[in-house]
C-alpha cells in the first residue's frame, strides 16, 4: 500500500510527547532572576479612581515594585488601539482610548487598575490586596439589549451614547421591496450567549530585556502578529527590538493572538526593573481577562413568494462589544460575520444592519 495514499491517517509527530508530560508551556519556564507579576483588577463593573495608595503594598515583603496607569504613560507606553475600521451607517466608528492599567475610571469587573512585582506570585497576590482604592460606583449597563435605550447609562460620555458603529451590509431598498411583494413574512428573535475562550492553559506571559531588546515568550496563535503589534502600537520600536517566542500552547480558541495589556506590562516591567517577570492567569482571573465572544441580540426576518420561495431577508442586531475595542472586535459581528448569513442560498435581497454597542463587561473579540 503507498505510504502517501489518499485517505491514509497521519499520526500527529506531538501527541506522544505532550500525552506523557514531556510538554513544554510557558509556565514551565523561568528565566534567572525573575520576579512574579499579578494584576489588580477592578472589583465593580463602572467606577471612577478618586485615589489609589499604594505605599502599604510597595513595603510589602518580596515586592520589587508596583506599578500604575500613571507610571505606564509616564515612561511612554502607549494606549491599545483597535485594528480595524468598520464603516458606519451614519457616523464613523468610535474607537475609545484602551490603556494598559486604568487611572481615572472602570468600566468592567476585571479592568486592570495595579501591577504588583514581587519574588514570588504569592507575595505579589497578598501584596496586591492591600492597595487601597477610593472607588465612586457609576451606573452600569451589562444588558445588550437595553444598551441604545435612552435612560441606559453611557459608558463613554463624550460619545453621547453607547452606539460604536451601525454597520449596514447594503441592499437595503431590495430587501425592503422584497417585504412589500412577499406572500408570508416569518420572523424570529434570538440570543447569542456570551462565551469564553477558556483555553486548557491560561495565558502566561513572561518578559525579558537584555539592555537592548525585549523578549516575550507567550502562547500564542501568530508570534510575529503579537510582535508587530507591541513594537508598532505599544512601545513604537523598530521590530528588531522584540522578539517573541510562543511554545507549546494548551488551547487557542481565537483569543491567543491578540493584543493584551498583560504582554505589554511585562516587557515594560522587565525594562523598568532590569530583571525578567512573569505573569500567569488564575482560571478566575480567565474568565475576567481574556476576551469574550458574542453576545448578540437579533431580529431576523425572512420574506416568502406565494410558492414559498425565500425572497428576502433582513437581520437586525446589537453586538456588544464589552468597555472596550480589542484587536478585531467589531469587524466579527460586521463585516466577517455579515459575510456568512445568506450562505449558500441565492437571496440577492438581504440586508444585514449590526449596531455594535459598548456594555459594562469584558471585551469579545471571539468568533
Amino acid at each position: 500500500m503507498d505510504k502517501f495514499g489518499i485517505g491514509q491517517p497521519v499520526r500527529r509527530k506531538e501527541d506522544v510527547r505532550l500525552l506523557t508530560g514531556r510538554g513544554t508551556y510557558t509556565d514551565d519556564m523561568n528565566r534567572p532572576g525573575q520576579a512574579h507579576a499579578v494584576v489588580l483588577r477592578s472589583p465593580h463593573a463602572h467606577a471612577r479612581i478618586i485615589s489609589m495608595d499604594v505605599s502599604e503594598a510597595r513595603a510589602a515583603p518580596g515586592v520589587v515594585a508596583v506599578l500604575t496607569g500613571h507610571d505606564a504613560m509616564a515612561d511612554g507606553v502607549g494606549a491599545l488601539p483597535v485594528q480595524v475600521e468598520v464603516p458606519g451607517k451614519d457616523k464613523p466608528l468610535f474607537a475609545p482610548t484602551r490603556h494598559i492599567l486604568q487611572t481615572e475610571r472602570v468600566r468592567y469587573v476585571g479592568d486592570p487598575v495595579a501591577l504588583v512585582v514581587a519574588e514570588t506570585r504569592y507575595q505579589a497576590m497578598d501584596a496586591a490586596e492591600l492597595i487601597q482604592i477610593d472607588y465612586e460606583t457609576l451606573p452600569s449597563i451589562t444588558e445588550t439589549g437595553k444598551a441604545l435605550d435612552a435612560d441606559a447609562p453611557v459608558i463613554w460620555e463624550d460619545q453621547g451614547s453607547n452606539l460604536c458603529v451601525h454597520w449596514d451590509s447594503g441592499r437595503a431598498a431590495e430587501a425592503d421591496d422584497a417585504f412589500t411583494r412577499a406572500a408570508r413574512i416569518v420572523s424570529v428573535d434570538l440570543m447569542q450567549n456570551r462565551v469564553v475562550g477558556n483555553p486548557m492553559e491560561p495565558r502566561v506571559a513572561l518578559g525579558d530585556w537584555d539592555g537592548e531588546r525585549w523578549t516575550l515568550v507567550s502562547p500564542s496563535q501568530g508570534a510575529v502578529k503579537v510582535r508587530d503589534n507591541l513594537a508598532k502600537l505599544v512601545f513604537k520600536v523598530p521590530l528588531e527590538k522584540i522578539r517573541v517566542i510562543s511554545p507549546d500552547v494548551g488551547g487557542g480558541f481565537g483569543l491567543r493572538g491578540k493584543l493584551f495589556p498583560e504582554s505589554a506590562m511585562v516587557l515594560w516591567a522587565a525594562r523598568k526593573l532590569g530583571r525578567p517577570v512573569k505573569w500567569r492567569a488564575g482560571r478566575t482571573e480567565t474568565f475576567l481577562s481574556d476576551p469574550h465572544g458574542r453576545d448578540h441580540v437579533t431580529h431576523a426576518e425572512m420574506a416568502f413568494d406565494e410558492n414559498a420561495r425565500a425572497i428576502g431577508v433582513r437581520i437586525r442586531t446589537l453586538a456588544a462589544m464589552g468597555a472596550y475595542l480589542l484587536d478585531f472586535g467589531p469587524r466579527v459581528p460586521t463585516m466577517a460575520g455579515g459575510r456568512i448569513n445568506g450562505t449558500v442560498y441565492d437571496l440577492q435581497a438581504l440586508n444585514v444592519q449590526v449596531r455594535c454597542v459598548f456594555t459594562n463587561t469584558v471585551p469579545t473579540t471571539l468568533v
